[in-house]
């Protein structure tokens, strides 16, 4: 049986790619399944890109197979997704989501809890639940982070469709590009190319919202941490030998 995702390693990036090309890369239980699966990399993966197989992102879960759930099947499958988009905000690795054709309903807030977001220019960007009677169950908390409440309404209304501009003006997206898959592996491999601990204090600070002196003993605690790592010990060495240098300079007698 075909794997509904596919993953493969571009130097230290792991794609991973929605493969149900003839159902618009619909979101079954089972797709769920094996994207929560293909989350669980090793230390030598840098970075995460999604992306979708055939003429689009992902045109958000599949109805036909909701339909035929019970309504525990198809409380059950509603959970499991909340769960995926919250394991992508919450994961140490950067996740970058690759955008082209569409990202409708759940494809769109499954992009939106990417920590960055490409897409080209004519993708369609849409929550169309509440128009068929339904609602956009799982990932709305990602997009309201990225663009607020009022707008995170009126898309969550199904009011506006967006193309690729338009979803990086509001806050969706993080840039357009001609070939989103490619831009998003450039900028995966820089993330993957800096130290994995920093990486992931970034991370670690961004996916709960603090205010004021909790956020500020947050970020203090993530410093020291990072402090303690060998990155930061050469970073430091650097420092000190520059220091002694300008201090045996300022030192020295002048003519």
């Amino acid at each position: 049986m075909e794997q509904e995702v596919e993953t493969g390693l571009v130097g230290r990036v792991l794609v991973v790619a929605l493969n149900r090309p003839a159902s618009r890369n619909a979101m079954s239980a089972r797709l769920v399944e094996e994207l929560l699966a293909a989350l669980e990399v090793d230390e030598g993966v840098g970075a995460l890109v999604l992306t979708g197989a055939g003429r689009g992102f992902c045109a958000g879960s599949d109805l036909a197979g909701l339909a035929a759930m019970d309504a525990a099947g198809k409380s059950a499958f509603e959970a499991a997704s909340g769960r995926l988009a919250r394991r992508i905000m919450a994961h140490p690795k950067p996740v970058l989501a690759a955008v082209h054709g569409f990202a409708v309903g759940g494809g769109l807030t499954l992009a939106a809890a990417c920590d960055l977001v490409v897409t080209a220019a004519d993708a369609k960007w849409s929550l169309p639940e509440v128009p068929i009677g339904l609602f956009p169950a799982w990932g709305l908390e990602a997009v309201r982070l990225r663009v607020g409440r009022p707008a995170a309404r009126r898309l969550a209304w199904g009011i506006d469709t967006l193309l690729g501009d338009a979803a990086v003006a509001l806050g969706l997206a993080d840039a357009v590009a001609e070939a989103p898959l490619a831009a998003a592996l450039a900028l995966a491999q820089r993330l993957a190319a800096l130290p994995a601990a920093q990486v992931a204090a970034v991370k670690d600070y961004f996916v709960q919202e603090r205010e004021g002196e909790a956020a500020d003993a947050h970020a203090n605690a993530l410093f020291m941490a990072a402090c303690g790592t060998p990155e930061a010990a050469a970073s430091f060495a650097k420092f000190r030998v520059r220091s002694f240098e300008v201090d045996a300079l300022a030192r020295q007698p002048r003519a």
